[in-house]
């Protein structure tokens, strides 16, 4: 919640992913090189990666179970389990469905999205379970 309340502008908003073993999830680099991630805790680095100055603000985090970041800017791409519906009156974007979708897969632990329109959500097993919206 944190990381939504100390936001400032351009804040771009933000996906993040957490598991420990991403080698089966669909996932790619956006970027050939590796960001250089500034901040000396979590909530500075993540603030700094979801600012739009931040070259590496795009795609999903991956987060390790104990809250390192272990891979940035990641183009996430699941595919949705066949019982899975969305709810196309829902006014939100990609970047909520995909967290959703994704919190399906097997080694995700969680997914979360922060975005300056909605707040923030966090995902397990294709639901809401946490959420704090924009007043």
């Amino acid at each position: 919640m944190e990381l939504y309340t100390q936001s400032h502008k351009p804040f771009s908003g933000i996906g993040i992913l957490i598991s420990d073993d991403i080698s089966t999830l669909p996932i790619s680099p956006l970027y050939d090189s590796k960001a250089k991630i500034k901040g000396i805790n979590l909530l500075e680095q993540l603030l700094d990666l979801s600012n739009y100055s931040n070259l590496y603000h795009d795609g999903f985090h991956i987060l390790s179970t104990d809250l390192k970041i272990t891979h940035s800017s990641q183009y996430f791409y699941p595919k949705p389990p066949k019982h899975f519906t969305l709810d196309v009156n829902n006014k939100h974007g990609v970047r909520y469905f995909v967290a959703k979708i994704g919190s399906t897969l097997p080694n995700v632990k969680y997914t979360a999205i922060v975005g300056g329109d909605y707040g923030v959500c966090i995902f397990k097993n294709g639901q809401i379970i946490k959420v704090a919206y924009n007043d």
